[in-house]
């Protein structure tokens, strides 16, 4: 019998979330900070209580691994990551890495054998917000992002994440990466939904189909400065006009197709005065879809129409590729145990995909088995100060996980 402790659960988020705590409610935890290395440190601490053997990589992914009856064989996984936006709530994350603990602690304390090690996976440098760039720890766990890149990807100060890394503590050892297929049996995560699908149909449990992947750029429109009382209208070549136009084109080419979101997430205005005419304009853009097919020809359409606009307004343009990802689905077997082991523990759970994001997509093919599980969040709203669980909801899913860790960990192949 596995039994979830909520009050565990719970207090280990709290304190979670004093560091980088904003005095309105949320956190600020951005990727290598000192608040991240705190909570890090705590986790830390936990994993050793358990008894777990704690190894990390070059990039600083942090693995804690409870020995099983045949620890040569390949682990089973979960976990997050412990990073946040800007302004950003306190669960995107940190709820898959502390529900993870719960689930292997309530596996390890019913006393139940289990042949396959358990770990507790944390990722370095989940969310995008420092590094215009998502997932890269585990990026570069799977090989999809090299050591040579960590020197040219940087911060908004030009501090490169190589740098970032070495100041955190990380080794920078390119031995330890990437990681070979099939290195671990299993990965399930665990993390809020991000959307409103779960509250309004009063189910405390989602299983993942499929991951949708962004394609990001960054696009600099370079038009001319010039007064903005002397230069007639016909005369003029605006940035921030051409980009008004080019948002307006991104969103309605979105709506084209029926999975496909696109965003313009920042906008930033040179020289920025109330009487001169902007000279340059720069575009943060994120395209997202769960359809493949959708997700190119969108991105074909938004580059299309960027060329076009630029041309006919009589303004330049640089669009810089940040990222490139394509949808991920998740292994059947996976989604098979956790519908299984839903039924089984009289927990209501209903399929659906994810529109964000995870560290998932990039375990696909390191664990022979990935998958993920969704818990409500309050108003589907995340990335938000006012993001927020039920905790009899994380309750259900932590254990849901917990019997789906241990179904996987006791499987002969």
């Amino acid at each position: 019998m596995l039994t979830i402790d909520t009050q565990s659960l719970k207090s280990h988020l709290a304190h979670a979330s004093h560091f980088g705590e904003l005095p309105g409610g949320g956190i600020t935890r951005l990727a290598f900070s000192h608040e991240e290395k705190q909570v890090r440190a705590y986790v830390k601490a936990l994993m050793h209580t358990m008894g777990m053997t704690i190894y990390k990589d070059g990039i600083g992914n942090l693995l804690g691994i409870l020995a099983g009856e045949n620890p040569e064989l390949p682990a089973v996984i979960s976990g997050s990551h412990l990073d946040s936006v800007p302004n950003g709530g306190c669960y995107d994350g940190p709820l898959g890495v502390f529900a993870a603990l719960e689930a292997v602690k309530a596996i390890q304390q019913s006393g139940q054998a289990f042949k396959r090690s358990l770990g507790v996976m944390v990722f370095s440098c989940e969310e995008s917000s420092r590094f215009h760039m998502a997932t890269l720890g585990s990026k570069l766990l799977s090989g999809k992002l090299s050591f040579e890149q960590l020197h040219t990807i940087k911060d908004d100060d030009g501090i490169s994440v190589y740098e970032a890394a070495k100041q955190f503590g990380c080794s920078l050892d390119e031995s330890t990466l990437p990681m070979k297929n099939d290195h671990f049996h299993g990965y399930i995560e665990l993390h809020i939904e991000q959307g409103p699908v779960l509250e309004n149909k009063g189910i405390p449990v989602g299983i993942v189909l499929a991951i949708a992947a962004p394609i990001r750029y960054k696009l600099n429109i370079i038009g001319h400065t010039d007064h903005s009382g002397a230069t007639p209208m016909s005369m003029r070549k605006d940035a921030l006009t051409c980009a008004s136009e080019i948002i307006l084109a991104i969103e309605s080419l979105a709506k084209e197709e029926q999975t496909t979101v696109a965003t313009v997430g920042n906008v930033k205005v040179t020289p920025g005065v109330l009487n001169v005419i902007p000279g340059e304009a720069e575009l943060l853009i994120d395209i997202r879809d769960i359809d493949k097919a959708a997700l190119i020809r969108t991105d074909k359409a938004i580059r299309q129409a960027v060329a076009a606009i630029t041309q006919r307004r009589g303004l330049t343009f640089e669009l810089t590729l940040l990222s490139k990802d394509f949808p991920t689905p998740m292994d059947t077997h996976v989604i098979d145990i956790i519908e299984t082991v839903s039924k089984k523990v009289g927990i209501e759970a209903i399929k659906l995909p994810s529109g964000a994001g995870h560290d998932a997509m990039n375990m696909v093919g390191i664990a022979s088995h990935t998958g993920m599980i969704f818990v409500p969040c309050k108003e589907g709203i995340s990335h938000n100060v006012n993001e927020a669980i039920n905790f009899a909801d994380a309750n259900q899913a932590t254990l849901v996980l917990a019997h789906s860790l241990f179904t996987l960990a006791n499987e002969e192949a």
